[in-house]
């Protein structure tokens, strides 16, 4: 079988060496996808060689390595990110589409219950296994962790050692609700791994890498590497192996800075392992590698020349570096200033892989191919949203912060007015930039340019209309500030609201130990029952979420709870709390007999009630027993009428 004639126009930066018409097997190269977390787009000198910016984010970082591949390959100026924050930006890699095609949901860092599900959102990993490729990923994976169903090996990766989470560097904890103490790296078959307690995570993973590249040196390989560095915690690779999951230097200081940089060039080092392995084996000449970031940087990144950072739809939030080098095919040396987005990259690999056609013929992959022979089209359509959304919906809330739409080198960015508390009005600024003589955003041209402004507008509705999926297979289940999503099912006449469940993989309420939470267990959440221990002494628990309620709808909070001790025990209390902690808690009797009881508290009878906020906190606090322990268990809450 031939292989497709593979053009690479050196026009666009990419150069035409010769028209290939040779078997697959020789021509087909192998591919290295690597990610960077955070990494500001003016970090590396071979986008900032005068380490311009802010001090003191502007202390020059050494990356010999990565200015090799600059120098080797091609260097391109203006590729965003999908996302300004990591998990839906790597939802867009792996799937070659924007978030929004996957759902609202999907443009917000929070996954929904089961994640990325291979079956309903194939993504590059399988495509390039059914190519032939070997596959294998290691690093931080951040679209899911449900066995079977978002995990790597639903979507086609072979081996993988991931963190789902960032975790600490030397310990691989976090402060998540299940994490519990354990390490929160696992690999394939879904094993957690807890025999590198102590050994440094990108040194974990090159290691891996370089075991996969020996193993798979004589046939086409994948490897997807999605680092977890430079983000925080901020901890040097020099630091003790014993320094803990949430120790380091505090972003936005000197020590900060300094340890990112020693960060980045650690990265250096080990992507300088995988190229001097691609070297001793013969196989860099035929090696595509491409290296970016997932999306701006953070806080001790530079994001010179660009404004703000990660988190933000301005430029310094969404436009990343991007090196690619293929040295038998691309010319060396070459800046490439095309407006990209970085499924563009995706849609590469699968055409360098020869992968494009076991995509699905209706799917809509959101990239275009760099090796297709066309020429740059500078006057591409790009648009983004920033969301935040919680599956405690009900307690929580669903929020636009944040869109931008780029028509050629024009961009309209909206920003939604923050009322506090995590909550964004529908009210809303725009502004409008000529990026191609405002790359640092600086002159807002709505005023100058009504009818550019109008124009910009429309086209970002028709985009939106186009883009964003209102029938999708998972509907956040609360409209957001906009009213949407539309369509989201009204609850039958009657129903009870839930105010707080457990039926999730991870605790999402909040918990408050106050000073004495040596006596009070972490939670753990199992079958939707909420368990927690709660030693004699303890000041009570407060287990409660954030937000708005409907106190005009609602009148009563109904608990079911299991409580079971050979003492004596407290009164529990409804808490009601209308701004914060300002409220009026109201008391109730327990039974303690380890049998499943059921309380109706009428909140009515709280002063909390009638002057509720969007900043109020609802919930339960736990009784204390007079000697030893008691065990809590807790089914969901629910508000009735």
């Amino acid at each position: 079988m031939k292989a497709k004639l593979v053009k690479l126009i050196a026009g666009c930066g990419l150069a035409l060496l010769s028209a290939l018409a040779c078997e697959a097997k020789e021509t087909r190269p192998n591919i290295i996808f690597m990610v960077a977390d955070d990494l500001g787009y003016g970090d590396l000198s071979s986008y900032n060689p005068n380490a311009e910016g802010t001090a003191p984010n502007n202390t020059p970082i050494r990356t010999p390595y990565l200015d090799q591949m600059a120098e080797r390959g091609t260097r391109f100026t203006d590729v965003h990110s999908a996302a300004p924050i990591c998990s839906p930006s790597r939802r867009a890699i792996l799937t070659a589409r924007y978030p929004s095609r996957l759902g609202e949901w999907a443009e917000a860092y929070r996954n929904k219950p089961e994640g990325l599900v291979a079956a309903e959102d194939p993504t590059i990993g399988m495509w390039l296994k059914q190519a032939g490729y070997a596959t294998a990923a290691y690093g931080k994976w951040n679209v899911g962790e449900t066995a079977g169903i978002s995990w790597p090996t639903a979507h086609g990766f072979d081996d993988w050692l991931i963190i789902d989470h960032n975790t600490g560097y030397f310990q691989h904890k976090n402060a998540n609700a299940e994490c519990q103490g354990r390490p929160m790296l696992f690999e394939a078959g879904g094993e957690r791994v807890t025999n590198l307690e102590g050994q440094y995570l990108t040194n974990i993973w090159t290691d891996r890498a370089l075991d996969f590249i020996d193993a798979n040196e004589d046939q086409p390989f994948f490897l997807y590497l999605p680092w977890s560095i430079p983000h925080s915690p901020l901890q040097d690779p020099d630091e003790a192996p014993s320094m803990a999951f949430n120790a380091g230097a505090k972003p936005k200081t000197v020590e900060g800075r300094e340890v990112y940089v020693k960060m980045v060039e650690h990265l250096d080092t080990q992507i300088g392992r995988i190229f001097e392995s691609l070297e001793a084996r013969g196989l860099m000449e035929n090696t595509l590698i491409i290296f970016t970031s997932d999306n701006g940087g953070m806080v001790s990144g530079n994001s010179w020349p660009l404004r703000k950072s990660k988190q933000w739809l301005e430029e310094g939030g969404i436009r990343v570096p991007f090196l690619m080098q293929w040295p038998k095919y691309i010319r060396g040396g070459h800046v490439d200033d095309r407006p990209a987005i970085l499924m563009d990259a995706s849609v590469s690999i699968l055409s360098a892989g020869q992968a494009l056609q076991y995509v699905p013929a209706d799917r809509q992959l959101d990239g275009v191919n760099f090796f297709d022979g066309s020429e740059p089209d500078g006057s591409r359509e790009f648009g983004w949203r920033r969301r935040d959304w919680d599956e405690r919906a009900h307690n929580a809330g669903n929020f636009l912060r944040q869109e931008a739409y780029r028509a050629g080198d024009w961009k309209l960015l909206r920003t939604y007015q923050y009322m506090g508390n995590k909550a964004w009005s529908a009210e809303y600024k725009d502004e409008l930039y000529n990026l191609s003589d405002d790359i640092g955003e600086t002159t807002n041209l709505i005023k100058a340019m009504p009818e550019k402004y109008a124009a910009m507008k429309a086209a970002f509705g028709q985009w939106k209309a186009d883009v964003v999926e209102q029938n999708p297979n998972y509907v956040i289940p609360v409209r957001d500030q906009l009213g949407s999503p539309a369509n989201l099912p009204e609850a039958p006449s009657g129903a009870d609201a839930i105010a707080l469940n457990f039926d999730g993989k991870r605790f999402e309420g909040r918990l408050h130990r106050a000073e004495t939470k040596h006596l009070v267990s972490q939670p753990v959440q199992e079958g939707g029952v909420f368990k927690i221990t709660v030693q004699a002494g303890a000041t009570p628990p407060l287990v409660y979420v954030d937000g708005a309620v409907d106190t005009a709808k609602y009148s009563r909070i109904r608990y079911e709870m299991k409580l079971t001790t050979d003492s004596t025990i407290g009164r529990a209390r409804a808490v009601l709390r209308q701004a914060v902690w300002k409220g009026n808690d109201l008391l109730f009797t327990p039974i303690a007999d380890g049998q499943w009881h059921e309380y109706v508290v009428d909140c009515t009878q709280s002063s909390a009630w009638s002057q509720w906020t969007p900043e109020g906190r609802i919930g339960i606090a736990l009784p204390v027993p007079a000697n030893g322990a008691l065990e809590v268990e807790l089914k969901t809450i629910r508000l009735l009428k």
